[in-house]
């Protein structure tokens, strides 16, 4: 019981001493100053609308993550049923980076990538609408242009400013490098050997896995992975850093990709040293696709299931991710 007992406060001190990265909430005191972000989104699965909050089955709800360009820490936005949202942001760029979806214990989580930008001056912008739609597993997020509906609710929310904002959709998720055709990763003409764990090349180095990120003790560290036996393919590494987010209120920050500092195009060898070394005591997330002239594989990705007595774990299309010491 002794042993139980210390365990158990070392946990709190430790949750204690841990950083809670910011949340959103939809704008309540408005000063002349004030700059407003507006848009909606909403999810559908298997055809129905989803709502948030607590049901009879549990507890069910959608966050938004919402990364500015000089930060790695997300603001996190709790979806309310009418999907949607009034955001007081400082002047600058932000991206949606992705969305986390919690329903019960089951958790899915998926990148966006649209950015927007904050005026200095001027009305308030509306963003665009969001409209994620899939099966319980997987959601596929379009965007759509639904102003005429939604400045109408902004008018009805904000009467002292009727009338006064402005269209200016968020800007599309940019592709990564050049290619005009991507190949499944596991796609018989690339001869590499996928497994139930790695889907795309096998990670070497740096040490992944299957949760977590592992302490490289370096801040140049090799990456490396299993080559592909055909000589006439190359390799594109992509390395983001990792961004911080919460939700509910929970004291332990989740990551997603925020913003890359490291993109390799046409590697001939099957690793890249970095000449510059990365930050210390920072996440980092990263990936390697597969390179045929201007065809891609998709990018390389692992998933795990772990069943004990008293815990289960399992996740899937997941990237490599370390911490620098």
């Amino acid at each position: 019981m002794q042993r139980l007992y210390r365990t158990a406060v070392l946990v709190v001190l430790l949750l204690w001493g841990c950083a809670t990265p910011p949340t959103i909430k939809d704008v309540e005191e408005i000063g002349p100053d004030t700059r407003i972000a507006f848009g909606s989104a909403e999810v559908w699965v298997d055809g129905e609308q989803e709502t948030w909050g607590v049901k009879w089955t549990g507890h069910n709800n959608f966050y938004l993550a919402v990364l500015p360009a000089d930060s790695n820490e997300a603001f996190s936005y709790k979806l309310d049923d009418d999907g949607v949202f009034y955001w007081a942001l400082e002047p600058g760029e932000y991206t949606i980076l992705g969305y986390h979806w919690q329903n019960l214990q089951t958790t899915r989580t998926g990148q966006v990538g649209r950015s927007f930008v904050v005026p200095e001056s001027g009305g308030d912008v509306y963003l665009g609408t969001f409209v994620f739609s899939g099966n319980a597993v997987f959601l596929v997020p379009t965007f759509e242009d639904r102003f005429d509906t939604i400045a109408g609710l902004y008018d009805a929310k904000l009467p002292g400013r009727q009338g006064t904002a402005i269209r200016k959709l968020m800007n599309p998720a940019q592709p990564v490098g050049s290619f005009s055709n991507v190949r499944g990763s596991c796609h018989d003409a690339w001869k590499i050997e996928c497994d139930k764990r790695f889907i795309g090349v096998t990670p070497i180095s740096p040490e992944v896995s299957q949760s977590g990120f592992p302490v490289e003790n370096t801040l140049r560290p090799e990456f490396r992975w299993k080559g592909c036996p055909r000589k006439d393919v190359s390799y594109d590494l992509i390395v983001y850093e990792a961004a911080a987010y919460s939700i509910g209120g929970a004291l332990i920050p989740l990551y997603m990709r925020g913003h890359a500092v490291v993109y390799k195009e046409g590697l001939t060898e099957p690793h890249w040293q970095p000449q510059d070394p990365f930050k210390p005591d920072t996440r980092y997330i990263w990936s390697v696709r597969l390179r045929e002239g201007d065809t891609v594989s998709a990018w390389s990705t692992q998933s795990h299931s772990t069943f004990l007595l008293v815990y289960a774990s399992s996740g899937w299309g997941q990237w490599f991710q370390f911490k620098t010491v």
